[in-house]
């Protein structure tokens, strides 16, 4: 596969058993269909595959009509709002998506300040004198 963005070939790199594509130029990630959302269950995993530098990913983040590595129809863009709001693409047929360099470790981060926060929260609560077990 090459990659949507600078057109070098994707490579296969393996994580705790899942296999992603990531470009050998500017390092980008095509996931194929939840293949992030299975990441975002793993410590690590960001710091192990989002290896780029995040301003060359930011550079790509502009770049009009890319093609989807696997099935060449235009990717869509879509917007992640959270604690970091990122923009990646996603195909509409395969339901892959590509995160330029940066942009998986930016998702990762906002679930672990949600994983944060849904702590404090519990914590706020026990020092409130409510019983966890009863929420």
């Amino acid at each position: 596969m090459i990659c949507p963005k600078c057109h070098e070939p994707l490579e296969v790199v393996e994580y705790n058993g899942i296999e992603i594509d990531r470009c050998q130029g500017c390092q980008g990630i095509w996931f194929d269909h939840r293949e992030e959302e299975e990441l975002k269950k793993l410590r690590g995993a960001a710091e192990a595959l989002d290896i780029g530098d995040e301003f060359v990913g930011a550079s790509h983040d502009d770049l009009q009509h890319t093609n989807c590595p696997r099935c060449e129809i235009p990717l869509h863009q879509v917007s992640h709002e959270g604690t970091v709001n990122i923009r990646f693409e996603r195909c509409n047929q395969c339901k892959g998506s590509y995160f330029d360099a940066g942009e998986f470790t930016d998702y990762m981060a906002d679930e672990i300040f949600d994983e944060f926060e849904s702590i404090m929260v519990e914590l706020g609560s026990l020092e409130s004198g409510q019983n966890l077990v009863d929420s």
